[in-house]
């Protein structure tokens, strides 16, 4: 439970990376950064796989252990509640007194307001993704709470063959919900109940990887077949804008790729994964993610888009000073005081953080 893989944080970073120069290059085309980075959404989707993936290898280690639900929950919100909050108090209360011409806008844009702090937002909002700055990012983290509302219970009370058929019948009923959904004009893309796919497939990895029989070298090729399959068909289905396919080919491609992160035996991959630059970027993505959206509200106020070639670098290097200061004055003190709630796996795990 100790033991933290460097290749899943520059996983992150490259997530990260991808939903940055998405949002970035939507604002800013003189680097035609939006014809690169127009599908780098997909990003959340390889977050939403590496969290299943974490997530439940820790509840299934420790499902058998000591205050295991108390343990998991209080280590959830140590992980998340300190920035989170700290935004919503920014956004809602600190920017609207500095700003108060700006005030009626954001929660105009955000509104109802209270939806966010009992992570409500993908639910109460009609379009949660529209919400004001960095509020507008958080949908994706309201899915993630609802679901590890309910699935350490699920993990709790069933054996993992039973856990592996439960992803299974998920992965495969998703498409055929979303493709009803679409047919009803449902809003598919923050709906809980539509983005299940990269969280299940995460948690099918990490059940698989615990299985007495697993060798790693037998899926290597499996993994290289669905990423070079599934990524390219993604891409395609996003063309035509076939939503209710488009999540189920990104979880498949993030799945492999997190599964060759940490398997694969090419040098290359290796030099990708264990870059140092990319591991701190995926250490700090839960700051860069939340607030990368302040810099681009600064830049508009400030009227620096009339730089057009260098309002998106001073984006780049505010966001990672912004996550950089909360990672070392915020995040880290928090998350150290996890150890008080250790919880203790009842088989040495294979892979986990």
């Amino acid at each position: 439970m100790q033991q933290r893989f460097p290749q899943l944080d520059a996983v992150r970073g490259i997530a990260i990376i991808l939903v940055m120069l998405h949002n970035i290059g939507e604002k800013y085309p003189s680097f035609h950064l939006q014809y690169l980075f127009s599908n780098g959404w997909m990003g959340v989707d390889l977050f939403f796989v590496l969290s299943g993936f974490l997530i439940t290898g820790i509840l299934v280690d420790t499902k058998q252990s000591k205050g295991y639900f108390k343990n998991f929950y209080i280590r959830r919100c140590l992980s998340i509640w300190p920035l989170y909050y700290s935004l919503m108090f920014f956004m809602f209360v600190l920017l609207p007194s500095l700003r108060p011409s700006e005030a009626h806008s954001i929660f105009e844009k955000s509104s109802p307001w209270w939806a966010f702090p009992p992570f409500l937002q993908n639910f109460l909002l009609p379009i949660s993704t529209n919400a004001a700055g960095p509020l507008g990012v958080t949908w994706s983290l309201a899915i993630e709470e609802q679901f590890y509302v309910v699935w350490p219970v699920v993990v709790r009370f069933c054996s993992r063959a039973q856990l592996q058929l439960l992803a299974i019948a998920e992965l495969c009923i998703s498409p055929a919900l979303r493709f009803y959904l679409s047919l009803h004009d449902v809003h598919l893309y923050t709906n809980v109940f539509c983005r299940l796919d990269g969280l299940m497939a995460g948690a099918l990895l990490a059940l698989v990887v615990r299985s007495e029989t697993f060798v790693p070298s037998r899926f290597i090729p499996l993994a290289w077949s669905s990423f070079f399959i599934a990524a390219p068909l993604a891409f395609v289905a996003q063309t035509l804008h076939a939503e209710w396919i488009v999540f189920s080919l990104t979880a498949v491609a993030s799945t492999a790729l997190v599964y060759l992160s940490l398997f694969s035996s090419q040098k290359w991959m290796h030099a990708i994964f264990k870059d140092k630059f990319m591991v701190y970027t995926g250490t700090i993505s839960y700051g860069l993610y939340l607030l990368h959206k302040i810099p681009i509200g600064l830049v508009e106020s400030f009227r620096l888009y009339r730089h057009p070639l260098l309002a998106p670098l001073i984006i780049i290097f505010a966001a990672y000073v912004l996550a950089a200061l909360s990672w070392n004055l915020l995040e880290k003190p928090f998350l150290r005081l996890k150890r008080h709630f250790e919880p203790k796996p009842i088989f040495p795990d294979r892979v986990n953080t």
